[in-house]
């Protein structure tokens, strides 16, 4: 049998261990989560800085793959 990737406690929290006899062992990785191309054209269409619209992406990606 192949090791767990990772581990979700009770309180659904991922965890690269085990950490209690509860934990659920998970046995594949999550798939990630890209941006469409109309989310990209969403972010083509912003009138915002570099620094702001490397910030925006970062938060959809994140809200996309959590």
């Amino acid at each position: 049998m192949t090791e767990p990737y990772a581990w979700v406690d009770i309180d659904s929290q991922l965890r690269s261990k085990q950490t209690s006899l509860r934990d659920i062992p998970l046995y594949t990785k999550p798939q990630w989560q890209g941006l469409t191309d109309a989310e990209i054209e969403e972010f083509e269409n912003m009138e915002l800085g570099t620094h702001d619209l490397c910030l925006e992406i970062e938060a959809k990606l994140e809200e996309k793959n959590t």
